[in-house]
């Protein structure tokens, strides 16, 4: 038997997905340390927000670029040793970004995250085309991709952990601030330096994943994806096609659209979310991080939600494409409750409006990578690489704007209200111009 068609029989399939879980979690948790210590970094080096916006910028930027050039990596050598390179680069520059002392430092450690970091979603999705089959996809996606939510779950809870190591005191200044109110209490009486041992420890998590990769993934499952008559494992007629062709698909551009629409939702969130509930909704650091830790946990039930549906409706009978559109329509209905975030009182209210918000923003990612990978067989690399570079350039150029409108408004609300709309958008744009 060839040995992708044994890695589609073998239920060691599963692990696989859940190593590429554990992959995103730590790439997110080394991409969100900066959010969860934004307002300590903005204290030390005295950031406007247009600065601070320049850090999401700059990664943006770097994770275009590693984006296009691991995927045509990843289609020239195998995933099995593209992938851990990747995995170390970021964790170097993780940790390097614990030594800054100087804005052009951080901004320049920002940039190596985002080159190496972008490398996780071409060598990811190559991965799970290779040892799944495509009604399997979206739900070993949604385990994948889920990564990046619980790495958003476990990174407040760390970083609140190490700085408590950092400065014995941190666990005494948030006790008095819970008592006596305060946003800047806790940052502004902390040792300027206290926010750079978290980068420095979760920067060290990559080595683990890396001999876990080379000890429990058998290399002879990476190497070619299947190709088989059966009904489950039936590959898009034009895998055998030259990349070229792919531009000239119209499936190409239409998920061009959706990649940017749903990475604009999901990244403007955890870019300003910290700072929104910090600075005018008036959280303390410890309940921002509260509020975030639930945030991502209700992200990771929406793409475990819209994956496990998506399987359920095929085993019902549906067609694979009209049970990922449906899934897909889910998802964006509940990004769109953003429009009601400024109505939304704090306390209850604003939490169940967030966890929607999440629900939806999240679950649209693992239908539209099993969507991509209808796509190519050879060329799955520069696929992902391309689309994946095309929403971080756009968001490299929203980040800014976004920065700008909350300077003039003095609010973060009109930016986040709107970022629910542009999925929706792309979705239907899905539902006419798919074929079927």
């Amino acid at each position: 038997m060839p040995a992708a068609e044994a890695a589609i029989q073998s239920p060691w399939r599963w692990w696989v997905c859940l190593l590429l879980m554990l992959a995103t979690i730590i790439n997110y948790m080394d991409r969100l340390a900066l959010n969860q210590l934004a307002l300590r970094i903005k204290v030390y080096f005295a950031l406007s927000h247009q600065q601070y916006s320049y850090l999401e910028s700059a990664f943006s930027l770097a994770f275009a670029l590693g984006a296009v050039g691991t995927g045509i990596l990843v289609d020239r050598v195998s995933v099995r040793w593209v992938y851990p390179l990747m995995v170390l680069g970021w964790s170097v520059a993780g940790i390097l970004t614990g030594f800054a002392n100087h804005y052009w430092v951080l901004l320049s450690c920002r940039f190596a995250l985002g080159l190496f970091e972008a490398g996780n979603w071409p060598c990811g999705i190559r991965t799970t085309r290779a040892v799944l089959a495509p009604a399997e996809r979206s739900l070993g996606n949604s385990l994948f991709q889920s990564g990046t939510a619980l790495g958003a779950v476990v990174t407040p809870l760390t970083v609140l952990a190490l700085l408590r190591s950092a400065d014995p005191d941190e666990g005494f200044r948030h006790a008095i601030i819970a008592v006596t109110g305060g946003t800047y209490a806790a940052v502004s009486a902390a040792p300027v330096d206290a926010w750079k041992f978290p980068f420095r420890v979760i920067g060290s998590l990559g080595v683990v994943w890396i001999v876990l990769w080379f000890t429990t993934v058998p290399g002879k499952w990476l190497h070619s994806p299947v190709i088989s008559t059966g009904t489950n494992k039936v590959e898009s007629p034009v895998s055998s096609s030259s990349f070229a062709s792919i531009l000239c698909d119209r499936r190409f551009w239409l998920l061009l659209l959706l990649v940017v629409s749903i990475n604009v939702t999901w990244h403007g969130y955890r870019a300003w979310l910290p700072l929104y509930l910090q600075e005018q909704r008036g959280y303390s650091e410890a309940a921002m991080s509260r509020v975030t830790t639930l945030y991502y946990l209700a992200a990771d039930i929406g793409a475990w939600t819209i994956g496990g549906l998506t399987l359920w409706l095929c085993h019902r009978g549906w067609t694979v494409t009209m049970a990922r559109m449906t899934a897909l329509s889910l998802a964006t209905l509940a990004a769109m409750t953003t429009l009601l975030l400024p109505l939304l009182p704090s306390g209850l209210p604003l939490m169940t409006g967030l966890l929607i918000i999440a629900f939806g923003a999240m679950g649209a990612f693992p239908t539209y990578f099993a969507f991509s990978q209808d796509l190519a067989l050879q060329h799955q690399g520069k696929v992902s690489g391309f689309l994946g570079a095309s929403a971080h350039i756009a968001l490299a150029c929203v980040y800014p704007a976004e920065g700008w409108m909350i300077s003039w408004s003095q609010s973060y609300e009109p930016v986040l209200a709107m970022l629910g709309l542009v999925p929706a958008a792309a979705c239907t744009l899905l539902w006419y111009y798919w074929p079927r």
